[in-house]
């Protein structure tokens, strides 16, 4: 039955991967020399992966690939989340990465917007202040505070998992404004709460808490958000029922949760199976990943994917598995800007932050949209062509109308952002704006009602268009996103659309 399974498994995401991804199994003489000729072109540029050629794969090597791609796919959004928890952790997060450092268990707050500068997680959002923790709890329950936030305020608490699914929302959408302390709890929990907790129960004893803060159109609103901030707290059971307020968040405990000592030998090319192996540590494998855990043996992998091997490896596996690195990241590339529902040009999926065992889209949106809500809280929608279905254009011009009743509809707001299509960052521009919507100061509507959105490089002539415009690169390609927070059930049930950026002649 499991030999069953494995096959079920392995073959759709292999031929999913062989149908996916613009490239071709060409036949030429392969040798070592081939690989490192291409090594320098397979390089990713900055987030993109260039598909690698493959060559005649046979043997060793085509078995080290088959699995090597299936095992990276799988396993690729538990690796990423070791490594933001580390990069966050860094001493210097902050200038390598736009976001403020925080060791396990502390929150990273955001005290401005977030600008091009942030370049460690691809398409953020410029609408929200964030709060965000990398949470261990596998020594006892982890109580967060959320204080009393004013009742015209959206905010909202992300809980999702290190392969990217969201398990709670604690916002006001979920709990109201009050605030309240609420007990994070992990799967191997066996003692007793104080009954005055609300209990969040936990699949993993690591995940994040991705915390969003909206504005308000009022003075020194930046000093609100700030008070909300430092309210918040993090604080491990024992010390909460002694009452003394001790943080939960310990350097010498982080250093030690963190570690990550790359091999010296360790093969160039195969540094991400084995941060595969390390994050198996401290997150087990979904139980119908188990199956595709023994295939890993073959490939170095011992102890339910904890020990990665490479000695053990010959020259022709070694390349295989550069090979499918490079493969699957490439295809993870390919997945986010083709998956889901196509709605006038913009594509969408209803299962955006819960992926279940989705693999491919579950990789894609670690790479791409990590920590992005579901569709309940907020939905993402991804805008890469124009009206004539050509990808956009920087040296075009373009607008994106709204008819009057055709606004996004949404009880709390909506904002289009604007990202470099090389690594997902905002694009640096002469106005300092990187993403437009009904909160923008200055948005001018038609008299009719309808609202004209001008996605252009260059600033518009005309005032009412500049008030209005969303700038472009100046080169480069750049790709959309339209959020829509807490929307109604229109766009699911086919009664609204966005329209389509059309591109002006």
């Amino acid at each position: 039955m499991k030999t069953k399974s494995l096959k079920i498994i392995l073959g759709i995401v292999f031929t999913t991967i062989l149908f996916s991804c613009d490239n071709t199994l060409k036949p030429e003489k392969e040798n070592t020399n081939n690989v490192e000729a291409n090594a320098e072109k397979d390089k990713p540029k900055g987030k993109q992966t260039p598909a690698p050629e493959l060559g005649t794969l046979k043997g060793k090597e085509s078995e080290a690939f088959y699995i090597g791609a299936n095992t990276i796919t799988t396993f690729y959004p538990i690796a990423f989340f070791e490594d933001l928890m580390r990069g966050r952790a860094d001493i210097n997060a902050e200038k390598k990465t736009g976001n403020p450092r925080s060791i396990v268990n502390q929150f990273g707050l955001m005290r401005k917007l977030r600008g091009p500068e942030f370049k460690q997680i691809a398409t953020p959002n410029n609408d929200t202040y964030y709060a965000q923790s990398f949470v261990d709890i596998a020594k006892e329950p982890l109580i967060f505070h959320i204080p009393e936030i004013e009742p015209d305020r959206y905010f909202v608490f992300q809980l999702w998992d290190p392969y990217g699914d969201t398990f709670k929302y604690l916002g006001s959408r979920t709990i109201g404004n009050k605030g309240g302390d609420y007990a994070f709890v992990g799967p191997d929990y066996k003692g007793e709460l104080p009954e005055n907790l609300n209990i969040v129960n936990c699949p993993y004893n690591n995940f994040a808490i991705w915390g969003r803060i909206g504005t308000l159109p009022n003075n020194n609103d930046e000093q609100k958000v700030h008070e909300i901030e430092d309210n918040l707290s993090l604080i491990f059971l024992s010390d909460y029922i002694a009452g003394n307020g001790k943080p939960a968040a310990n350097q010498n405990f982080t250093d030690k949760r963190i570690e990550l000592l790359i091999p010296e030998d360790l093969p160039e090319g195969l540094e991400l199976y084995y941060k595969i192996a390390k994050a198996l540590e401290h997150t087990p494998a979904k139980d119908l990943d188990v199956v595709l855990q023994e295939s890993m043996k073959s490939i170095g992998y011992d102890k339910e994917g904890t020990i990665f091997d490479y000695k053990s490896l010959n020259e022709a596996q070694i390349r295989g598995l550069k090979k499918a690195a490079l493969y699957a990241l490439n295809l993870m590339d390919v997945t986010a800007s083709t998956v889901g529902i196509e709605t006038n040009g913009w594509r969408w999926s209803p299962k955006s932050g819960i992926m279940g065992n989705d693999y491919l889209f579950r990789a894609a949106w670690a790479k791409w949209y990590t920590g992005g809500n579901s569709a309940e809280e907020a939905i993402y929608m991804d805008g890469r062509t124009d009206d004539k279905g050509n990808p956009f254009d920087t040296s075009k011009k373009y607008t994106l109308h709204f008819d009057k009743d055709s606004l996004p509809r949404v009880k709390a707001f909506w904002s289009v952002s604007m990202y470099h299509l090389s690594d997902g960052s905002f694009v640096e521009n002469e106005i300092d704006r990187y993403s437009i919507g009904n909160k923008t100061k200055g948005l001018t509507y038609n008299k009719d009602g309808s609202l004209d959105i001008f996605i252009q490089a260059e600033a518009p002539k005309e005032s009412v268009q500049k008030s209005n415009w969303l700038p472009t690169p100046k080169e480069g390609g750049f790709y959309l996103n339209l959020r829509l927070y807490n929307p109604d059930q229109s766009l699911q049930k086919g009664t609204w659309k966005p329209p389509m950026v059309k591109v002006n002649n």
